[in-house]
């Protein structure tokens, strides 16, 4: 069904972390029904990629590689190599997390509807949508920005997050976004876990001081003055 790379789902570039040399672009698509592909074309950047190319190397990954079992009624239904190993236990303790702030909820932080189904499978997260994230709204400068009020409601997202136990441990621009009144909506929780906890992932290279593979409210704090700095 890939007609055109507005069609993929994730389109993104991997280059070598210690020279930063180009290595290959990766993408995925999940199509009608759910299913999930991935593709990737070494030493080709995202921009020359063409059509052919993506249909030619985007494989099926077989649902249970990716989707977790359903266990209902504890979560929200919304309707009937290493890495790739951990993906159904990352979205199933991301689901898990948010149905919990569900109960728990704050203007700050994303709204969860539920997940969606596929064969008892969990193949999605069902959240609110808003404008634009905080990395692209504060880029453009055609418009005025009111950066302390930015701040001011990530911290209270934040602070919420602390008071119920848990640190997000990933906050960078990219995982914030802003709604229609320009107020920050903390969004991805996938490494969120509570304080003490170890982890699978955490921390975006450029918004964390040192490595950490302990969930900790230091964790929110050094990311926060980086944002801040940032902004």
């Amino acid at each position: 069904d890939i007609r055109s790379k507005r069609d993929l789902t994730v389109l993104c570039e991997v280059e070598d972390a210690e020279t930063g040399a180009f290595l290959r672009s990766t993408y995925g698509y999940i199509d009608r029904s759910d299913s999930a592909w991935f593709g990737r074309m070494p030493g080709k950047r995202k921009y020359d990629l063409t059509v052919a190319d993506l249909q030619s190397t985007l494989k099926r990954i077989p649902d249970e590689q990716i989707y977790p079992e359903a266990t209902p009624p504890q979560l929200t239904g919304c309707d009937d190599a290493q890495l790739a190993a951990l993906l159904p236990a990352l979205l199933l303790e991301e689901a898990k997390l948010l149905e919990f702030l569900k109960i728990h909820p704050h203007p700050n932080l994303i709204k969860y509807y539920g997940c969606t189904l596929k064969n008892g499978r969990i193949t999605g997260i069902a959240l609110e949508r808003h404008e634009v994230l905080l990395l692209y709204r504060y880029a453009d400068r055609s418009l005025p920005f009111d950066t302390a009020a930015c701040m001011d409601g990530i911290r209270a997202g934040v602070t919420h997050l602390h008071s119920l136990g848990l640190a997000h441990n990933d906050l960078n621009p990219m995982n914030i976004l802003l709604n229609k009144d320009d107020q920050p909506v903390i969004i991805d929780f996938g490494s969120c876990r509570k304080f003490g906890e170890q982890l699978i992932s955490a921390g975006t290279p450029g918004w964390i001081d040192d490595e950490y593979t302990v969930s900790a409210q230091e964790n929110d704090e050094a990311a926060l003055l980086k944002i801040e700095s940032w902004l």
